[in-house]
């Protein structure tokens, strides 16, 4: 049985953000999640012994909290790569924040005013779609921020916004983690 798009973006996702959330049992005092292991922290889920998770437990919470639930499953039915950037930032910045940067990058690439005479057909939809407004940045991805990405025929531009908006965060951040946030932006 083929896998879904889906699906296989999903794998690929997951692959990336455990090649640099390890197995290894970390507490930096710097890092509010606390006790880690391979990115699930217990600050998140208090509930779960984080000293004896598996990669196949992290793997399920992954699946299920940071792919399905926020609804980057859908967005991997759009465009692929986005959804794995999408979930990778999901993990490092939280789910509400990612998808604030993925409405914030569609509004950039997408929105904004545009002389009728220069309007394509789909910055048109786009425009009837949210009634000629900025997509609201809500961190949810819904029927409008979905309608958006699939107007859009810019996929590499969103992506490029969305990087942009995780940059400006990252900038903001600690000194002593913006080179290794950066670094895996860029990977």
């Amino acid at each position: 049985m083929q896998k879904s798009l889906s699906e296989s973006a999903f794998q690929v996702a997951v692959a990336k953000t455990l090649s640099w959330e390890k197995a290894r049992l970390v507490n930096d005092q710097e890092d509010p999640g606390g006790l880690t292991r391979y990115g699930i922290s217990q600050r998140a889920y208090p509930h779960l012994d984080i000293k004896n998770l598996t990669k196949e437990d992290a793997i399920r919470i992954y699946r299920s909290d940071y792919w399905q639930a926020p609804g980057i499953d859908q967005v991997a039915d759009v465009y692929p790569e986005l959804a794995i950037r999408l979930f990778d930032l999901g993990v490092n910045c939280g789910q509400r924040t990612a998808v604030k940067f993925l409405q914030r990058a569609a509004n950039t690439v997408c929105t904004g005013e545009v002389p009728a005479h220069r309007a394509a057909a789909w910055r048109r939809k786009v425009a009837r779609l949210i009634g000629g407004k900025p997509l609201i940045v809500d961190g949810i991805i819904g029927p409008n921020t979905l309608g958006v990405l699939r107007a859009c025929p810019y996929p590499n531009a969103l992506l490029s916004a969305l990087k942009g908006e995780a940059y400006c965060h990252y900038k903001k951040g600690k000194p002593l983690q913006r080179a290794g946030w950066l670094n895996r932006l860029e990977s």
